[in-house]
C-alpha cells in the first residue's frame, strides 16, 4: 500500500504529512476520506464521550509530530493505519486497517 511505503520511506514523516498523502491518493482514485483521521496509536483507545481527542494520538491533519517517537508511557509509538473511503456519488464506502510500522 502506498501510504505504508511513504511511512517506511520517510523517517521524519508527521501525522499531518501522512494524512495529506492518503487524502491525495484517495482523491486521485476518485474517493474521499470517510473520517477526519486515517489511523491511530496502537494499544491506546481513542477518546470517547465528551473528551476531545489528542491530535498526537491520531494520524490526522493536526498531528505535526513525527510518527516515529516515544509515546506518553515511554514506549515506542506503534500505529494502526485505518482508512475509511467513500464514493460520494454512490454512497458506497469501505475500510482498510493494517499495522503501519511493523514489517
Amino acid at each position: 500500500m502506498a501510504a505504508r511505503e511513504r511511512f517506511l520511506g520517510q523517517d521524519g514523516i508527521t501525522g499531518r504529512q501522512l494524512h495529506a498523502e492518503v487524502r491525495a491518493l484517495a482523491g486521485k482514485a476518485g474517493w474521499s476520506l470517510g473520517a477526519w483521521q486515517v489511523g491511530r496509536l496502537y494499544g491506546q483507545a481513542p477518546a470517547v464521550g465528551g473528551s476531545d481527542p489528542e491530535p498526537r494520538d491520531f494520524i490526522g491533519p493536526d498531528d505535526d509530530e513525527p510518527l516515529r517517537r516515544t509515546a506518553a508511557g515511554g514506549w515506542r509509538a506503534r500505529w494502526i493505519l485505518a482508512i475509511r473511503l467513500v464514493d460520494d456519488r454512490s454512497g458506497f464506502g469501505g475500510a482498510f486497517k493494517q499495522l503501519l510500522d511493523l514489517v
